[in-house]
């Protein structure tokens, strides 16, 4: 039997707080008395009230923009909610960017559509064969608005990128998925021997003398990273990274 993954996020179904909870906060009453409008107007304006619902224990900060312009934006803990701006001489909320996870009521009406458009693209099908023989698993992303379908068989995976277009759903790019996880781990890596090299007390020493730099990373063998450092278009420092053991194996000047 084909078994269907489906990765749902539950957030506003479980204690899901009223708009007004960090509005009725010490950190709200903290701020100036214009940032606290700002912050009030944009929270229960229509547009963002149903969004910030689905966020129990958000927090807000805001600062003029423009004369009376506010931009205001949204957090919980560590994590960047969204914003947007209001005029506080007309009231009017604007620039609202508040990216939320469907609810399952509305993941339940996507996915038969989701569904029929993918058996009626020629590409996906001819990649399939037998569409039965493969796993099957749906992600929502929030800050690209687009679904992504994956399609697991064995050491075989399809994924499709579906947009959408004034309530219209289609395809938008066919990919592999293995391919683009092997890009990611690549960049982790590469950003990862930066911070390595960078991390070493010499190599910071040695780059101090200089305010705008750039790290450039390539792999060689054995784990082992060549991380470049240059500033005004020459190399002023080449590290060589042992990225397994974290740590610095060598450092040159040119």
């Amino acid at each position: 039997m084909k078994r269907i993954v489906v990765f749902a996020v539950m957030a506003g179904l479980l204690g899901v707080l009223a708009a007004g909870s960090f509005l009725k906060s010490a950190a709200f009453r903290a701020l100036e008395p214009e940032a606290r409008r700002a912050v009030a107007l944009v929270a229960k304006s229509r547009e963002v009230k149903p969004r910030l619902a689905r966020y129990p224990g958000w927090t807000a900060g805001a600062e003029r923009a423009d004369d009376q312009v506010w931009h205001v934006w949204f957090e919980r803990e560590d994590e960047w909610l969204g914003e947007a701006y209001v005029d506080l001489d007309t009231k009017r909320v604007h620039d609202v960017y508040l990216p939320v996870d469907p609810t399952p009521a509305e993941r339940a009406r996507a996915l038969p559509r989701l569904r029929k458009l993918l058996a009626h693209d020629a590409e996906v099908q001819a990649l399939l064969e037998d569409p039965a023989a493969w796993e099957e698993e749906v992600r929502f992303d929030k800050w690209e608005d687009a679904w992504f379908v994956y399609y697991w068989r064995g050491e075989d995976a399809v994924g499709v990128r579906i947009g959408q277009d004034g309530g219209r759903y289609y395809v938008d790019e066919v990919f592999d998925p293995l391919a683009l996880e092997a890009e990611r781990r690549r960049r982790h890596d590469q950003d990862r021997a930066v911070r390595v090299a960078y991390g070493d007390a010499a190599v910071g020493q040695r780059l101090e003398p200089f305010d705008d730099w750039t790290a450039y990373a390539e792999p060689l063998d054995a784990g082992r990273w060549a991380v470049d450092f240059a500033a005004g278009g020459k190399t002023v420092l080449s590290v060589l990274v042992d990225l397994p053991g974290g740590r610095v194996l060598a450092v040159e000047a040119p």
